[in-house]
């Protein structure tokens, strides 16, 4: 009797005591989690001060620094030194500080996707995989798809023309094109920009699509050393000032900020159109991510 009495007690015992393990392993794991919680809340507080802190120096230099690529003049300002030793106009990341990366785009650098150039843009779709004649076809449907004209004999049977500017890449799905044609297209085209085409600030994946490989591969090692001319540029290229083309950069910019603390990561890119004298002078024009 005494040694079932003991035995009924033995089981509580381990049963209690695994319970109480049980829920000690609970306690420990919620404890965690909320440590970890709160270190990643602290850890977005201040990629979000980080991220916000270099847009508004990043604003505030391409508003007063000299941007024009013939200038090598130094700035006055010394906190913006390093970023003007680093920054350029063609989308290749550079690093801020220790928890910010920037890419900066100048827009003229971008294809107008809205009003292309057919040869230009059948150059980049050719780079991005299609045929000649799918290139030029294509190019032909996505200029033909915004067109306010009622009938384009481009375009298939059942697909139905937008008849007005398109506000994003994506709805070129409608036209049959496959993913790498649309990321060459997300990557080298923009919406937000008219008039005048800048070479100069182009991507390296236009600059190889509308130059041959030699010659685009010159011109990509000139601009990453910095001792790209505009003089040198024209001469290798054949690009020379003209009624479209242009070799300054614009005040319109795509601005890609990523800032990264511990585990909290955040990206936000922002279309800016600045304008130094005018009363607005930054205007967002666009928001795309963040």
């Amino acid at each position: 009797m005494q040694r079932g009495i003991s035995g009924i007690a033995l089981v509580q015992v381990l049963l209690i005591v695994a319970v109480l393990s049980i829920l000690a392993l609970y306690f420990t794991q919620s404890a965690r989690n909320q440590v970890h919680n709160a270190t990643l809340m602290v850890d977005k507080a201040q990629a979000y001060v980080e991220l916000h802190n270099a847009e508004a120096n990043i604003l505030y230099a391409l508003l007063t620094e000299d941007k024009n690529p013939q200038s090598r003049k130094q700035t006055d300002n010394q906190s913006n030194s390093a970023l003007i030793a680093n920054w350029n106009f063609h989308d290749k990341e550079f690093k801020y500080n220790e928890y910010v990366n920037i890419a900066l785009q100048d827009l003229r650098g971008l294809l107008n996707l809205h009003y292309p150039n057919k040869q230009r843009l059948t150059q980049l779709l050719t780079y991005s995989g299609l045929n000649d004649y799918d290139a030029q076809l294509t190019s032909q449907q996505i200029i033909d798809w915004q067109s306010v004209d009622a009938r384009s004999d481009y375009l298939p049977n059942n697909v139905t023309a937008r008849h007005a500017a398109i506000h994003d890449i994506s709805e070129l799905k409608h036209l049959g094109l496959q993913p790498k044609q649309l990321n060459a297209l997300q990557d080298n085209t923009t919406q937000y920009k008219k008039g005048l085409f800048n070479p100069m600030t182009a991507p390296d994946s236009l600059l190889n699509a509308l130059l041959s490989n030699d010659v685009a591969s010159h011109v990509i090692m000139l601009r990453n050393a910095k001792q790209l001319t505009v003089n040198e540029f024209a001469q290798v290229t054949g690009f020379y000032e003209s009624e479209d083309i242009i070799l300054y950069p614009s005040n319109l910019f795509k601005v890609t900020l990523q800032a990264h603390v511990g585990d909290a990561n955040i990206k936000k890119i922002t279309y800016y159109h600045l304008q130094p004298n005018k009363q607005l002078v930054v205007n967002i024009v666009a928001v795309k991510a963040q």
